[in-house]
């Protein structure tokens, strides 16, 4: 059975976008529109469309600073790849765990991918705590401490272009006016964390912390997501400062020291 022009373009363009993938391999490799196009031998701007598609898709990230590409967390649902995205964070499982020893509570690392907290691993010890932060699931930014800790360092455009659409309002809690969320946003900048109290479910709160990678950027929060009821106001004060503080030594871990 023959393909028409427009099925042989489809394949070729396929196959092309899966080399540019297959160069991802290298623990944390980030590479430019220049060096990909040479590697796979194909033209800058057959390049440019191909990563364009990628990055929408989520396959792939490019960095705000340097304009690089890296492997971004929709593989997740791949398969085989969860393994290849948790090592960039496995020397910060002990720090995790002490955590759970020590308060008794969940503790998450998250990512931003496409406009929502991708919930990229957790520690949960034997907490019985329902929870619906497994794995490659997606929520929204603006309505849990953990997206907005990571919506706060980014640049003015991404913030109003995030703000510009349609917000669910998922409990009667949930910020959804853009005045009142932008001062939120202002607030959680200014302090360096984010707390939401039953702005994504009723009786659970959030509290997170900005995680940079080793250029400065804020890619990842580090969050402890709770039933109201585990956190009391006489701990709140000490569960922000502890998690600052494992923010901060993840950071470190990934290569980011403060001048």
């Amino acid at each position: 059975m023959k393909l028409s022009l427009d099925e042989k373009y489809f394949v070729k363009s396929v196959k092309n976008a899966l080399r540019i993938l297959k160069l991802f391999k290298t623990r944390r490799q980030e590479l430019t529109v220049t060096e990909i196009s040479k590697l796979v031998a194909l033209p800058k701007s057959t390049v440019h469309r191909l990563l364009k598609e990628l990055v929408h898709e989520g396959f792939l990230i490019q960095q705000e600073k340097n304009g690089k590409y890296q492997l971004g967390f929709s593989i997740l649902g791949l398969g085989g790849i969860v393994k290849y995205h948790t090592e960039i964070f496995d020397d910060a499982k002990p720090i995790l765990e002490q955590f759970v020893k020590q308060f008794n509570l969940p503790i998450h690392i998250c990512v931003m991918e496409q406009h929502k907290v991708t919930y990229l691993m957790r520690e949960t010890g034997n907490i019985p705590m329902n929870l619906i932060t497994k794995t490659g699931r997606q929520n929204d930014l603006h309505a849990t401490a953990e997206g907005l800790v990571m919506l706060a360092y980014k640049n003015k455009s991404f913030i109003e272009n995030i703000l510009a659409k349609p917000l669910t309002k998922h409990t009667e809690f949930t910020i959804t006016d853009i005045n009142a969320l932008q001062k939120e946003i202002l607030q959680v900048r200014s302090q360096g964390f984010a707390v939401a109290k039953n702005t994504f479910a009723v009786g659970y709160s959030s509290y997170a912390a900005p995680i940079r990678d080793y250029t400065g950027e804020v890619l990842y929060s580090v969050a402890v997501i709770s039933k109201n009821d585990f956190v009391p106001l006489k701990l709140e004060g000490e569960l922000i400062h502890s998690i600052q503080q494992i923010a901060k030594e993840i950071s470190n871990l990934l290569g980011y020291y403060e001048d």
